[in-house]
């Protein structure tokens, strides 16, 4: 495995793996995959609305101009 993983690349492999792992173990191995697919998800969504909040601040403040 490689040391450096995008996420989208560990939930793929956490996926595959978990197809050679008895079944209470594979299981318990989709549910964190999925589990860290869904954060990253809203992490990535929230981030990107920090962004777009911070510059509408800044418009607002006279600080940007649109």
């Amino acid at each position: 495995m490689q040391q450096h993983m995008k996420v989208k690349e560990l939930v793929a492999a956490a996926r595959t793996a978990a197809s050679d792992l008895p079944p209470a173990a594979a299981q318990l191995m989709r549910e964190v995959a999925t589990r860290l697919d869904v954060t990253f998800v809203a992490l990535s969504e929230t981030l990107d609305q920090r962004v777009t909040l911070m510059a509408e601040n800044e418009i607002l403040r006279g600080e940007k101009t649109p």
